[in-house]
């Protein structure tokens, strides 16, 4: 690994970055269709009979629900982690039964944290990530030189180049969330999944993820599925939100359309208020807890 950090100094020293992660022409984008999906953990089943409105690529997805209510299993069955019945096609191509190495081709998946003790630097972490599934449908394989300047170029658009070089087991929860998404990113996906991406971030980082995301998602015509706990957020960046509860599907939609008083007082048990602010986002204020 240490030819391929030699290959990262020299490539910022001698020339400019590959430039695979600017801004630049809107990527074609994919489709991802969903139908009948239940997955769980041995006999117990947690999400149940799943069937959603065709994911396009270049919009975000926000999964949403309360506790238990199934969002990072459904995302998990999604990245092919968890045993599964029914159909997930991506660009008309099943991905059910393919192999994790096949699929991690097409779909990355961030957890909600990344593993304890791991004695990589976030560079290490990067490359390892593209050698061991390299980019693209075809996952032909990238060279150390190649796989370094990719990392690097990704770590500068996420604003994190200066923790290249820092080992993940140093970093704090916010950086270790930007680790990963660096993670889920660098091997360029068709699909990406995201496990509650801004949990450990404070305010001001939590916008700049999901505007990165959003840029992101749009540029490269990705389908992203987000899973998240602050309706403002999801409100703000999601075109397409899908809310659970019990392991079932009980609203699909756009923001505006799904985010009602109604839908929180069955999902959530709260008496709520949608409005919009002077800026034009939907505002969503708890007032109370419903009896039960």
């Amino acid at each position: 690994m240490s030819a391929a950090l030699e290959a990262s100094r020299m490539g910022v020293q001698q020339r400019p970055l590959a430039g695979e992660w600017q801004a630049g022409t809107p990527a074609a984008a994919s489709r991802l269709e969903i139908g009948g999906l239940t997955l769980g953990y041995g006999r117990r089943i947690i999400v149940r009979d799943c069937t959603l409105a065709s994911l396009a690529g270049g919009h975000i997805t926000a999964l949403l629900g309360p506790n238990g209510a199934g969002k990072s299993t459904l995302l998990r069955g999604l990245a092919g982690l968890l045993p599964a019945r029914g159909s997930v096609k991506l660009n008309g191509q099943e991905m059910i039964g393919r192999s994790l190495e096949a699929r991690a081709r097409h779909i990355t998946y961030m957890p909600q944290s990344l593993p304890q003790g791991v004695a990589l630097t976030v560079m290490e972490a990067l490359v390892g990530a593209l050698k061991a599934s390299p980019p693209g449908a075809g996952g032909l394989p990238v060279s150390g030189r190649e796989a370094a300047e990719l990392a690097l170029a990704l770590l500068e658009r996420l604003g994190i180049a200066h923790l290249a070089l820092v080992g993940l087991d140093r970093l704090s929860g916010g950086q270790r969330q930007m680790a990963g998404l660096a993670q889920a990113l660098v091997r360029k996906p068709e699909v990406l999944l995201l496990d509650e991406p801004t949990s450990a971030l404070d305010l001001r980082y939590q916008l700049q993820v999901m505007r990165l995301v959003q840029q992101l998602t749009r540029e490269k015509g990705l389908v992203t599925v987000v899973v998240l706990h602050d309706l403002g957020l999801a409100a703000r960046f999601a075109d397409h939100i899908v809310v659970l509860g019990d392991g079932t599907i009980c609203a699909e939609g756009e923001p505006e359309r799904t985010l009602t008083p109604a839908m929180l007082a069955e999902v959530y048990g709260v008496s709520a208020r949608v409005e919009r602010c002077s800026h034009g986002h939907l505002q969503i204020m708890a007032d109370a807890p419903l009896a039960g």
